[in-house]
């Protein structure tokens, strides 16, 4: 079954297609919309092949495992690149909208896709080398897009962003190198059966260390951070929703897959580190957010505080609070990178985001304003609504693990969240300031509010239909921590196909 193949090939076609299509124009749009919803469908398919609990693997050639590339697909990468699609397709519309096919640039549509490829490939791969190969695709593709269309002072904030990049880079190689001397293999099936029967001691801790440094650096966790609020703010906003909703959301992925999947579950140290540092990263992301006077800026740092929250999930290391993870790491692709669609379309209505600059929107727009609101207070994790879940979720793990002060910043981290939604609310939506115009009279934002709809409907359901989502969250972290389960179904496969070295 070569399914598993399937999410990284499509977007890597599409890129060359649009690549080589020429200038740009509306047949060239169709055809990447239409990708993107195969990629979605394709995703669906795999999230039904996957449950509950199936693992698909595909290795390409027949090179042992400890050479070999082998993509691997469970339930938690299958609703990855579910969502990932989704979240990708609305903002391509979205942005198909906003500027006409004759002025829009001719590389970002291929730029974009070749980003998604090696999202995609960080989802289903089963190799820690070629998650680096992944790692690149997305990082050379960012590079891109991040400075396509910007001006000389956006691209002096793309500077931090490139650098931080490369160093994580650069140490994600020697990494793969420690672990391959470790171990004797980059496989991950092959480093968790190395992890199952060999002796702890502080080298294991040491490799374990560095890799959470590289990914922290993807994901953001401070002090990690700091390219961060700066450098997103300067994208178009498309690229913005896309960047800010699922980019980030790739490094946490990846520590819930190394952590539960890969590495030796007793680094109880590590997993102490990693919670205090998450724990920091969240309030940090939650004030900065409050001392931001734009609307990207704001949900820019929001992005920090989020991940902080996901992470300090993490590092209670039990079913439930992996699964709590997964909970707000799903309810968070969409649920952010619709926040940061709604904002541009309130930015094109009052000509800036700046919230001095806004307002009078409630009484000429209130649809734009009650998608807001919905996704606004869901972030916050107000119930119903589907953030709600996934922090009550974080609440009843950490009571159980006994780790009460980071239950305490974590309901204080949806304070400041609150406090924030709240700010831009008030100025951009309730208020009624004298000299802000609201352009009505542009068409393209019915249009807009309609498409960012699709995504405060899914957030929506997720809230309302709480308890199969939970199901599906819960099935997809037992899955994750099932380093037995995922180590057989890759040996067996790779045992049919000749695949394991005799």
């Amino acid at each position: 079954m070569n399914w598993p193949a399937a999410p990284v090939l499509l977007p890597l076609v599409t890129a060359l297609i649009t690549l080589f299509w020429g200038r740009p124009g509306m047949a060239r749009r169709w055809v990447t919309a239409f990708s993107l919803l195969l990629q979605f469908a394709v995703g669906v398919g795999l999230v039904m092949s996957t449950y509950p609990g199936r693992v698909l693997v595909l290795g390409l050639g027949a090179w042992p495992a400890e050479l070999g590339i082998v993509l691997v697909v469970d339930l938690m990468s299958a609703v990855m690149v579910t969502l990932t699609a989704l979240v990708a397709l609305v903002a391509q519309v979205y942005g198909f909208i906003e500027m006409r096919w004759a002025i829009s640039h001719p590389l970002r549509i291929p730029l974009i896709q070749f980003l998604l490829a090696g999202i995609q490939l960080t989802f289903c791969t089963g190799d820690l080398f070629n998650l680096f190969v992944a790692f690149e695709m997305m990082l050379i593709s960012s590079y891109a897009l991040l400075t396509l269309e910007a001006d000389d002072w956006d691209i002096k904030h793309a500077f931090p962003y490139v650098a931080v990049n490369l160093f994580g880079s650069a140490l994600f190689i020697c990494g793969c190198g420690l672990v391959y001397s470790l171990f004797g293999t980059l496989n991950f099936a092959g480093i968790a059966r190395r992890t199952l029967e060999m002796e702890r001691d502080g080298v294991v801790t040491l490799v374990s260390l560095l890799l959470l440094l590289v990914f922290g650096i993807k994901a953001g966790l401070f002090p990690l951070h700091l390219w961060l609020p700066n450098s997103y703010p300067t994208l178009p906003i498309p690229l913005l929703a896309l960047f800010g909703g699922v980019l980030t959301k790739v490094g946490v992925y990846v520590i819930i897959r190394a952590l539960g999947t890969v590495l030796p579950h007793d680094l109880g140290i590590l997993h102490a580190w990693l919670g205090g540092f998450a724990l920091v990263t969240a309030v940090v992301g939650g004030i900065g957010a409050i001392s931001r006077p734009f609307i990207r800026g704001i949900l820019s740092f929001h992005i920090v505080s989020q991940v902080g929250l996901m992470l300090l999930a993490v590092s209670f290391m039990t079913p439930l609070g992996l699964a709590a993870a997964v909970m707000i790491l799903w309810h968070n692709l969409a649920v952010k990178s619709s926040l940061f669609l709604i904002g541009g379309t309130a930015a094109l209505l009052n000509r800036s985001d700046d919230l001095s600059r806004m307002g009078g929107l409630w009484s000429r727009v209130p649809w734009l304003g009650v998608l807001f609101l919905v996704q606004a207070l869901s972030l916050a994790g107000i119930p119903p609504l589907s953030g709600f879940w996934g922090k009550y979720m974080v609440v009843r793990a950490g009571l159980e693990a006994g780790e009460h002060l980071l239950v305490a910043g974590s309901i204080g981290v949806s304070v400041l969240t609150l406090f924030s939604m709240v700010k831009i609310w008030l100025a951009t939506f309730w208020a009624e300031p004298d000299g802000v115009v609201v352009r009505v009279e542009d068409p393209r934002w019915r249009r807009m509010t309609g498409v960012v709809a699709v995504l405060a409907v899914v957030s929506l359901a997720m809230g309302l239909g709480a308890e199969g989502f939970s199901r599906i969250a819960i099935e997809a972290a037992r899955g994750v921590l099932d380093q037995e389960g995922y180590v057989r179904a890759v040996e067996q496969f790779l045992g049919k196909t000749g695949g394991v070295t005799p």
